[in-house]
C-alpha cells in the first residue's frame, strides 16, 4: 500500500494478545507515508501501547461501563466513538477482534476502504481481506498469524519480535521500590506471579500452576540464585492468591500486588534477574523486556501462546505425555475438567528438573541469558 497514510487497528482482548500486535505497529511506522496510526483499545490493556512511539492515538472500549450504563447512553457514546473516528477517514482497519460487527461498522459507518480480519466462522464477510482460521489459531505462534493479516493487507512484517516501551516515571517509581526494599547491599531479585488468566473470568483457575508448587520452587531458586528480595505483581483481583503465597514463603517477600500500575510493574520486571509466572500477560511482558522467565501452562499449547520469539531465556514449562492436554482448542477449553491434572500433577520437583535438564539455571547463572 504505497499511498496509505492513516490506520485504524481494533484490539479488545488482553496484555499479551496486544503485545502480539507490537510489530505490526513498528512495520507500519517504517512505511514513508504513514501519517497517522490509532488503536481501539479494551480498558485494561491501554497502558501496554501508551508509551509506544509507534501509536498516535488510543480510544478505549469499556465494556465494564457499557454494562453499568443504559442504553441511551450507551447509544450516545457509541454514536459520539463513531463521529470522532469517522473524521479521521482512516484508509486501513487492522481488526483482530476475531468478530464481525468492526468490519460491518468500518466499512458501512466509517468508509474505510481496506479491511483486513479473521475469518472464523464467517465472521470476516465484511472485510476485503480475509485470513481464515478454520480451526482457530493452530501450529504456529499467535502473533504469526497477527503479522500476517497485516501482510494480507498489504503491510510487510519482518523484524517479528515484541516491544513494551517503560516510561521515565515508570522507571523511577520501580527504583524507588527497589531501592526501599532491598538490602543496602543490593543483589538479584526476582518478580513472579501466582495469577494470570483473568481473561478465562470464573475459570482462570484452569491457567493457574497451584500457590502451594510456587512457593516450594519460588524459595528453591531463591536459594540457588542468592535472591535479595521476591517482589509479587498482578491485579487487584489477585491480591488475595498473593497473600496466600507471600505466607508460604521464608525469603524477603514483598507483595505489590493491585498497589503499583501495570507500567510500574513492567518497569520493576525490565530489573529484575527472573520473572516467575503463568501463562498471561506478564510472562509475555517480561519477555518483550527481554526478562529471563518461567512460565507454566495447562489447557494451552505453548507453541501457539507461549514466549515469542522462542529464546532460551524464556522457558515454558508443561506436564509431558499427558494425552489430554493442550486441551484449548478453537477459543475453548475443557471447562467440565475436574482434575485439572496438568497443572496439578506438574509438581515442584518435577519442574525442577526440567529447568535442570534444559540447562536454564545454570545459563542464568553465568549471565548468558541477559545476552
Amino acid at each position: 500500500m504505497k499511498s496509505l497514510r492513516r490506520v485504524l487497528i481494533v484490539h479488545p482482548y488482553g496484555i499479551g494478545d496486544l503485545l502480539f500486535v507490537t510489530p505490526v505497529l513498528r512495520a507500519l511506522r517504517l512505511i514513508p507515508t504513514v501519517e497517522k496510526v490509532d488503536m481501539l483499545l479494551g480498558s485494561r490493556t491501554a497502558a501496554v501501547v501508551q508509551g509506544n512511539p509507534h501509536v498516535d492515538g488510543i480510544r478505549i472500549l469499556d465494556k465494564d461501563l457499557y454494562h453499568r450504563q443504559n442504553i441511551l447512553k450507551n447509544l450516545q457514546d457509541a454514536l459520539r466513538l463513531g463521529r470522532e473516528l469517522a473524521r479521521e477517514r482512516y484508509e486501513l482497519l487492522l481488526d483482530y477482534s476475531l468478530r464481525g460487527e468492526f468490519g460491518f461498522f468500518g466499512g458501512v459507518f466509517l468508509r474505510i476502504p481496506v479491511r483486513a480480519g479473521f475469518d472464523y466462522k464467517g465472521r470476516g464477510f465484511f472485510h476485503t481481506h480475509r485470513l481464515r482460521l478454520d480451526d482457530g489459531f493452530k501450529d504456529r505462534h499467535v502473533a504469526d498469524f497477527f503479522c500476517d493479516l497485516a501482510e494480507r493487507a498489504g503491510v510487510k512484517v519482518e523484524n517479528r519480535f515484541l516491544e513494551y516501551y517503560s516510561g521515565p516515571e515508570d522507571r523511577a517509581a520501580a527504583q524507588e521500590i527497589i531501592e526501599t526494599h532491598l538490602p543496602k547491599s543490593g543483589g538479584p531479585f526476582l518478580v513472579a506471579s501466582a495469577g494470570g488468566g483473568e481473561s478465562w473470568g470464573r475459570d482462570a483457575h484452569f491457567k493457574r500452576w497451584p500457590v502451594p508448587y510456587f512457593a516450594e520452587l519460588i524459595e528453591k531458586l531463591s536459594k540457588r540464585l542468592g535472591a535479595a528480595a521476591i517482589f509479587l505483581v498482578g491485579s487487584p483481583g489477585e491480591s488475595a492468591l498473593h497473600e496466600e503465597l507471600k505466607s508460604l514463603l521464608k525469603s524477603l517477600c514483598v507483595n505489590l500486588t493491585g498497589r503499583i500500575s501495570l507500567n510500574v510493574s513492567a518497569a520493576l520486571l525490565e530489573r529484575a534477574d527472573l520473572f516467575v509466572g503463568n501463562d498471561g500477560g506478564l510472562m509475555h511482558l517480561a519477555h518483550s523486556l527481554q526478562t529471563p522467565a518461567i512460565a507454566f501452562f495447562g489447557p494451552v499449547d505453548p507453541g501457539v501462546y507461549g514466549p515469542y520469539p522462542p529464546s532460551p531465556r524464556a522457558i515454558s514449562l508443561y506436564k509431558r505425555d499427558l494425552d489430554c492436554r493442550p486441551c484449548y482448542r478453537k477459543f475453548r477449553y475443557n471447562s467440565a475438567c475436574i482434575g485439572r491434572e496438568c497443572l496439578q500433577d506438574l509438581k515442584p520437583e518435577e519442574a525442577w528438573e526440567m529447568l535442570e535438564e534444559r540447562n536454564f539455571l545454570n545459563a542464568f547463572e553465568t549471565g548468558r541469558l541477559r545476552a
